[in-house]
């Protein structure tokens, strides 16, 4: 048996291939040009050109500002990929940039938990693929965005934050300056860093398949679901999977900048936990991550900033479960 670790990582690589688990090679995309990320972890709101950082703006939440958006008067913020949908120059607080919740994601989060049903799941899908709002009446509600009115509300009795319903709430002057940053169908990124790792990162994630024998009551289903981002350490792929019993498992692949063929570094995390524990696996190794005593404390690290960037590839909706 060769003892290049480079023909090793290849050969398994090409073996796992075979079997469905990982991507061969990075795919093709190009993350955005412009885009607004809220991190709902740290209360801010990022405007960014081609991956930077170029201002940041405190901002007040939802109600409920921790939890992901579900259903129409959950008072939380949206988690996921959005864009903008409409500017209104006045409105009932200043300014309103409308994003374009509910996503498709939050549609198939919908579908699974009963919350709307596949007619309505389809005139979401329909509508985000045509680029033009998606419906307000279902049961996920509908309204979000970006608008004035400061970040304290004054009760009568103490100044209170996360006042909205679900909105992101700035300073007028900083609305101001959103505003003018973005243009109808500019991308909105909402993660939330204070998340465990597998939340932080599922509302980003495409799904791609569903156990064909996924039925209510059957506990051996399979949600699946894939996308990527670019790190300062390569591009990386994720695939997350839930089971109906609840389970979860994340599996990543990092590929070297400049590096062609199978992925440099691997890991498996069977029970999503973000962490490298009993029955886990990493595979390859990086330059960039020799030395370092937990790569998976540092990929997870370079993940929640390249989000925090709006670094995100577009998984190809050709592959996608909403087209089946």
């Amino acid at each position: 048996m060769s003892s290049n670790p480079v023909k090793i990582l290849g050969a398994l690589a090409a073996t796992l291939i075979g079997l469905g688990v990982l991507p061969y090679k990075a795919y093709a995309g190009q993350t955005f040009s412009r885009c607004i990320v809220v991190d709902k972890g740290i209360h801010r709101l990022f405007l960014c050109r081609h991956g930077k950082i170029i201002k940041r703006i405190p901002v007040s939440l939802g109600i409920d500002s921790m939890s992901p958006k579900r259903h129409r008067g959950d008072g939380s913020t949206p988690e996921g990929c959005y864009y903008v949908t409409y500017k209104k120059h006045k409105s009932k607080f200043y300014r309103f940039l409308g994003i374009s919740y509910p996503n498709k994601v939050d549609a198939w989060l919908g579908l699974r938990a009963g919350y709307i049903s596949p007619k309505e799941f389809r005139s979401i899908v329909s509508a985000i693929s045509a680029g033009i709002p998606p419906p307000d009446y279902t049961a996920l509600g509908g309204g979000i965005g970006i608008h004035g009115g400061g970040i304290y509300r004054d009760n009568g009795r103490r100044r209170t934050r996360d006042w909205t319903e679900g909105c992101i709430a700035v300073d007028d002057h900083a609305m101001d300056i959103i505003y003018s940053f973005c243009n109808l169908g500019d991308p909105v990124v909402i993660l939330n860093s204070r998340h465990p790792f597998f939340d932080m990162v599922r509302p980003f994630g495409i799904p791609v398949s569903i156990d064909k024998t996924l039925h209510p009551g059957y506990q051996k289903g399979k949600y699946i679901s894939r996308f990527g981002v670019v790190t300062g350490l390569g591009q990386v792929s994720l695939k997350l999977e839930e089971g109906a019993d609840y389970s979860r498992s994340i599996e990543i692949s990092v590929f070297e900048k400049g590096t062609p063929g199978p992925p440099g570094y691997i890991i498996f995390d069977h029970n999503g936990d973000g962490r490298l524990g009993p029955g886990d696996r990493q595979i390859g190794s990086l330059d960039s991550l020799i030395g370092v005593q937990n790569p998976y404390n540092r990929l997870r690290l370079e993940l929640t900033r390249a989000l925090r960037r709006g670094c995100l590839l577009t998984y190809p909706e050709e592959w996608s479960l909403y087209l089946r």
